[in-house]
């Protein structure tokens, strides 16, 4: 970030701190905050191995995912009315929750345990 690069959070940031989502979102943002904390916490451990294969695996996986909900808040963030944002709204729901199950899944198939916790499910 030294060099003038955006933090790769800043999008997540932003689209928390809008008042154009709404409370699905927030659940999905918690979601995805916590499966990416707890899968670098993982790799700083390194238990297990968290290889340069391991890296470039979850770049590979990940990276269109971030793209795609980065896209979907743009979409949303310059949508003129609430008319014509609300199904950018789903587009960013959809992309948020694909971008969860993805990391989950690169996670469990390196052997990472990662508890989803699905923020505001009765359930969990």
């Amino acid at each position: 970030m030294l060099d003038g690069e955006e933090h790769w959070n800043a999008t997540l940031a932003e689209i928390l701190l809008s008042r154009k989502i709404g409370a699905a979102h927030v659940k999905l943002l918690g979601d995805l905050i916590s499966v990416t904390a707890q899968l670098d916490m993982a790799a700083q451990r390194r238990q297990p191995a968290f290889g340069l294969d391991d890296i470039i695996e979850f770049d590979e996986k990940v990276g269109p995912l971030e793209e795609a909900y980065q896209s979907a808040w743009r979409a949303v963030d310059a949508a003129p009315d609430r008319e014509r944002r609300a199904p950018e709204l789903q587009r960013l729901a959809t992309a948020l929750t694909e971008a969860v199950e993805g990391i989950v899944d690169v996670a469990r198939r390196r052997g990472i345990p990662v508890e989803l916790h699905r923020f505001g499910d009765s359930e969990g």
